[in-house]
């Protein structure tokens, strides 16, 4: 087994996971998510009702300003 090639992959695949998530890609962003979509999920409705409000509540918080940034000038 080529272990400097399997780290290499390894690193791209990181990489790759930060540039698609953003600043989500830190832990405690992460974690903030999952237990967000664990509330969600042990809720009551229907499977769409379920996917519907995570889609609102999580997947677009950012584009709402309701993110872990908002407020926050950029530097």
């Amino acid at each position: 087994m080529d272990f400097k090639k399997l780290g290499q992959q390894v690193g791209q695949l990181k990489k790759q996971a930060e540039d698609k998530l953003g600043d989500r890609a830190e832990p405690d962003n992460l974690k903030r998510d999952a237990k967000e979509l664990r509330e969600i999920l042990a809720g009551d409705g229907s499977l769409a009702e379920k996917a519907k409000q995570a889609k609102e509540e999580v997947i677009d918080r950012d584009k709402s300003g309701e993110g872990p940034d908002a407020g926050v000038p950029e530097k």
